[in-house]
């Protein structure tokens, strides 16, 4: 009996980390768009578009190998992207492609450990539009956000990217699973569908991107698919364990 004990109280001193962590979570997410609307009713107001300080940025193992080669031996890196062979929601993915009414704008999955309270991390998503942009314009966006020069020249740099989603997911394990969805949607509207500011303002260019903002907060479940609505678009989200 006393060996036994033995046995057991060693094997749990030579666990590993990972192995004795509480929980870890694959999250994966689908945002997508309808298309073909009818938007002779519909009217959208310009948001003003703002990103959080405070959120990560999701990292791929490559990257990741690149900074840390321990680090990048291990299973469990937080924030690191799932390759596609480990998606969970690929079926749907495909039923939105085909449907001819929905386009799916994003789909990402990542491992993050579960952390609740001030420890959960809002999570960077973006999806941009890189068909109009030049390589030499790429080659000098990847210079600038690899530099340590002034944060207000990255942002407007940044802006010569044709964005279509940007925004953060955050996942919260607290004394419940908790998601707080905050998207923002760069759609080219008609002039007839933006609200005006103003008598003076007004729209020549129907060019112009106006802002929509998807932002919901809700109590999930593990395993369970969630999806949250907009007359524009949509998100499909599932957490489940991971380990």
């Amino acid at each position: 009996m006393k060996l036994m004990a033995y046995c057991l109280a060693t094997a749990f001193l030579i666990m590993s980390p990972a192995a004795m962590a509480i929980s870890w979570y694959q999250v994966e997410v689908i945002v997508f768009d309808r298309q073909n609307l009818d938007l002779a009713s519909e009217q959208w107001q310009y948001e003003a578009f703002t990103s959080r300080n405070d959120r990560i940025e999701l990292q791929t193992r490559d990257v990741v190998a690149d900074q840390d080669d321990a680090v990048a031996d291990q299973d469990l890196i937080p924030y690191m992207i799932l390759d596609k062979n480990r998606h969970r929601l690929s079926n749907i993915h495909q039923k939105l492609q085909l449907s001819g009414q929905f386009r799916p704008l994003l789909h990402v999955a990542w491992q993050q450990p579960a952390t609740g309270g001030s420890d959960a991390r809002h999570v960077h998503l973006q999806n941009v539009d890189l068909s109009d942009v030049s390589d030499a314009r790429l080659v000098h966006l990847q210079n600038v956000d690899q530099s340590d020069g002034d944060a207000n020249a990255t942002a407007t740099e940044s802006n010569f990217l044709d964005r279509i989603i940007d925004g953060s997911i955050k996942i919260s394990s607290d004394s419940y699973l908790h998601v707080d969805v905050d998207l923002n949607y760069f759609k080219a509207l008609p002039a007839t569908n933006k609200i005006l500011y103003t008598h003076d303002e007004s729209f020549a260019d129907t060019a112009d991107k106006t802002v929509i903002k998807l932002k919901k907060s809700r109590r999930i479940k593990l395993r369970e698919i969630h999806y949250f609505d907009h007359p524009m678009l949509g998100v499909i989200l599932q957490v489940s364990r991971l380990y």
